[in-house]
C-alpha cells in the first residue's frame, strides 16, 4: 500500500433489506493523507452510507477498507459468493479436489477475519465523524462538556482536570468561549450546534474527518463560517477530510479530488478543477448545470441537461466499468463511450 494513502476502499457494497438493497455497490477510491476528497451526488445515491460505512457504524456487506495500511473492516459477500462458484464448479467437475480444497479454505479463512472484526466491534479514534444534523447529534440532557468529553471518557481518561482544560481548548478551537461547557444544546444556534460537533470530533485528535453534509442546514453566512473553520483546522491539525455533500460550488472550493456517485455507484472521478473543467459523465455535466449564479443574465441563459440513462448510455453490448480516460480523471464507461470523451477532452483543450 502506498505511503501516502490514509484510507483505502475497495469494492466497498452495503446492501440493506431481505431484497437487498444496494445502497453502496461496489465503490472503490482512496484518500491520500492530509487531502480534502469531496464525495457528491443527488441524495439516497448513497453518499452518507459510504462515510458511515467506513467509520464502522455499518457492518459492511463486501470489500475492504484499509486504514493507514491496516484491514479496519471487510465484508463477507466475496468470500460467499466464491465459495458458491468453486462448488458449482466442482460439481461439473470444472475444478481439481486439489483446486477446490484450496479455494475453499481461502474463502472460509476470508469470512473467518470478517466474524473477527464483527466480534471485536469497537472503533479506530483515528476517525472521527461530524453529522449533517446538529441538533439531532447532539443528545439534549447532556451538557456541551459532557457530550464533546463523551469519547475521552469511553477511552478511560477520569481525571477531570485533564477532562476540563481539553474540552475547553476543544471549544476555542472552534471558534467558541470555554464558559459554554456548562450549557446544553438547545441553548445554541444552528452554527454554534455545528461547532459543537466539530469539537467533539477534533477532541479526539483525529488523522481522518467525516464530514457528513455539515453545512447543509445552515444559512449562507454560517456556512462560509463552518468551511473556513474546517479549513483552518485541516492545517493546524493535518487532518485528512472525507468531505459529504450535494453543494457543488462548496464541494469545488474545499476539495482537492471529487468523486461523482450515482445509485450506489461512483460515476466519475477527478482532481476538482479538472472535473469542473471537463466533465465527462452526462450525470456529472446534468449536476454542473443545475448550479445557479447570482448573475441574472447568465441564469437567463443558463441551459439545464437532463440526466438519462436509459437515453443517453448505449449498454446492450458492453457494459461500463471504471475506466482512467485520462491520467487521474476516472469515468465509469464502456470503451466507445471512452473514446468519445477523449475526442470531447481533446476538442475543449484545442
Amino acid at each position: 500500500m502506498e505511503n501516502d494513502v490514509l484510507l483505502k476502499v475497495e469494492h466497498l457494497k452495503q446492501y440493506f433489506g431481505k431484497n437487498a438493497y444496494r445502497a453502496v455497490d461496489g465503490i472503490s477510491f482512496d484518500i491520500k493523507k492530509g487531502e480534502v476528497f469531496g464525495l457528491v451526488g443527488e441524495s439516497g445515491c448513497g453518499k452518507t452510507t459510504t462515510g458511515r460505512s467506513i467509520i464502522g457504524l455499518n457492518q459492511i456487506t463486501g470489500g475492504k477498507i484499509w486504514f493507514d495500511g491496516t484491514l479496519v473492516n471487510a465484508g463477507p459477500l466475496e468470500f460467499e459468493n466464491d465459495i458458491k462458484i468453486a462448488r458449482a464448479l466442482a460439481k461439473n467437475g470444472g475444478i481439481s479436489k486439489e483446486d477446490f480444497a484450496a479455494r475453499i479454505a481461502k474463502n472460509k479463512d476470508g469470512l473467518a477475519e470478517v466474524k473477527r472484526f464483527k466480534k471485536r466491534g469497537g472503533f479506530d479514534t483515528r476517525m472521527q465523524m461530524i453529522y449533517q444534523d446538529p441538533v439531532s447529534s447532539l443528545d439534549p440532557r447532556m451538557t456541551v462538556r459532557e457530550i464533546i468529553a463523551e469519547g475521552l471518557r469511553i477511552q478511560g481518561e477520569t481525571d477531570e482536570t485533564v477532562i476540563g482544560q481539553k474540552v475547553g481548548e476543544a471549544l476555542v478551537r472552534v471558534g467558541l468561549l470555554p464558559e459554554y461547557a456548562d450549557r446544553y444544546p438547545h441553548e445554541f444556534s444552528g452554527g454554534q450546534r455545528q461547532r459543537i460537533g466539530i469539537a467533539r470530533a477534533i477532541i479526539m485528535r483525529p488523522s481522518l474527518i467525516i464530514a457528513d453534509e455539515i453545512v447543509s442546514a445552515l444559512d449562507v453566512s454560517i456556512k462560509a463560517q463552518v468551511i473556513n473553520l474546517l479549513n483552518e483546522l485541516r492545517r493546524q491539525m493535518n487532518l485528512t477530510i472525507l468531505f459529504i455533500a450535494h453543494d457543488l460550488s462548496v464541494v469545488k472550493y474545499f476539495s482537492d479530488r471529487i468523486a461523482v456517485m450515482y445509485y450506489g455507484k461512483i460515476v466519475e472521478m477527478a482532481p476538482s478543477d479538472e472535473l469542473f473543467a471537463h466533465p465527462m459523465h452526462p450525470y456529472t455535466r446534468a449536476l454542473l448545470s443545475a448550479i445557479p449564479l447570482p448573475d441574472p443574465a447568465y441564469e437567463r441563459r443558463r441551459k439545464r441537461f437532463v440526466y438519462d440513462p436509459e437515453k443517453d448510455h448505449n449498454y446492450s453490448k458492453e457494459l461500463p466499468v471504471m475506466r482512467e480516460v485520462v491520467p487521474g480523471h476516472f469515468v465509469r464507461c464502456n470503451k466507445p463511450e471512452m473514446e468519445s470523451f477523449l475526442v470531447q477532452y481533446g476538442g475543449s483543450n484545442a
